[in-house]
This record gives C-alpha cells, sequence and structure tokens, in this order.
C-alpha cells in the first residue's frame, strides 16, 4: 500500500469536508456517505497500479545498487555498463556473453587484489598495482555509498509522487459517487460509530486502472 495507516487517516480527514458545503438540506434530511479508506487504498485497482510502480521503481533501484556491490573491482565505465545490461528486461546472446567477460574481469582484479593484500615484501611494482587496486575498490565503495542515497531520495521523491496521484484520484472518484448517489456529507469510516451508508464500493469502482 502506498500509504501509512497515519497517511490514510489524514486523508480521511480530508475527505470527511467532500460534499459538506453548498447544501441548503437540513439536518433530518442529509444523506451521508461512508467511506473505508484502507479498503480503498487495499482494492481499488487505480491504487494497487500506483504501488505495483512504485514497487517496480524499487526494485530497479535496488537491483543497481546490488549489480554494483557484487562487482567492486570494475571501473565506473565498466560497472555502467553492466548495470545496463544486467537491468535490460531482454538480453542477446552476445550481451549475456559480455556480462560474463565483464564479471571474469572483476573476478580476476578482485583475486588479484586479495593476492598481494596477502603478500609480503612486495616490490615497487608489485606495490603500485595495490595501490591502484585498493584505490579502484574504495571509489567503488564511495560512489556505491552515495548512489544509495541519492536512489533513497529518489524512491521518495516517486513516493510523493504517486500518494498524490493516488489522493488526487480517490478524491475525484469520491466526488463522482457524491453527484451519482445524492450524498451530501462523506466521511470517513474510522470516524463513524453508527450509521451512514458504506460508499467504499462504489468509489472502487470508480478506480479501474489506467491505460500504459
Amino acid at each position: 500500500m502506498l500509504k501509512s495507516r497515519r497517511m490514510a487517516w489524514a486523508l480521511a480527514i480530508m475527505i470527511a469536508g467532500v460534499g459538506m458545503f453548498g447544501t441548503a438540506a437540513k439536518a433530518d434530511d442529509l444523506k451521508i456517505g461512508i467511506v473505508d479508506v484502507e479498503k480503498v487504498y487495499t482494492n481499488a485497482p487505480r491504487v494497487t497500479q500506483y504501488t505495483e510502480e512504485l514497487n517496480k521503481y524499487r526494485q530497479e533501484l535496488a537491483q543497481k545498487l546490488d549489480v554494483r556491490s557484487q562487482n567492486m573491482m570494475l571501473d565506473e565505465a565498466e560497472i555502467q555498463e553492466l548495470i545496463t545490461l544486467k537491468t535490460k528486461t531482454t538480453r542477446t546472446a552476445e550481451e549475456d556473453a559480455r556480462i560474463k567477460a565483464l564479471e571474469d574481469i572483476e573476478r580476476t582484479r578482485d583475486n588479484e587484489y586479495k593476492t598481494l593484500q596477502a603478500t609480503k615484501d612486495l616490490d615497487d611494482q608489485k606495490k603500485a598495482r595495490l595501490k591502484e587496486l585498493q584505490d579502484m575498490n574504495q571509489k567503488s565503495k564511495d560512489t556505491g555509498n552515495a548512489l544509495a542515497k541519492d536512489y533513497d531520495g529518489q524512491l521518495q521523491t516517486k513516493m510523493q509522487e504517486l500518494n498524490g496521484k493516488a489522493e488526487a484520484d480517490v478524491r475525484e472518484a469520491i466526488t463522482k459517487v457524491v453527484g451519482q448517489k445524492g450524498v451530501q456529507i462523506v466521511l470517513a469510516k474510522e470516524a463513524v460509530l453508527y450509521g451512514g451508508t458504506d460508499i467504499s464500493d462504489d468509489v472502487i469502482k470508480n478506480l479501474d486502472r489506467k491505460i500504459q
């Protein structure tokens, strides 16, 4: 679900205002609609579509970080190439072969790095190579840590974007049902102890999936 219970409650409070104004009906004549916010966010196809989109986005970012974390001994150009190839939905045989080649390069460097670390009395050439591999490893770590923070920010931005769309769509659906059912006031189910007409299913019916 996109929203936490706290956020759903905030939406519930806003829903309470739908239809409360612009009516001159007497209190005894008011038709009150009830919306189960949790049910709508759990079952509405449109909202679950947004949830799927967010989950896919999260998985894509996680996959990029995972590829990077498992291939620390590639330079940035190589790791970018590997990430691009491994995150493709479909790949050619040539692309699979290139993935294997890059991974073999990484494993060879990693083994070399560990061997040099464990070797005493290195000559100048081997010391220089060890330093080169150390720098490559450290740069990979630093870049990965920076990207993890950046990806977290991207994920939060995406979540806010989709939450905004879901909230707007839910409110629009409620407004449509209000017109169809002749409801003057809509309250969230969480705020009602007794009475009212539950219009949750009608709201859900107005939240079909968007065509992509």
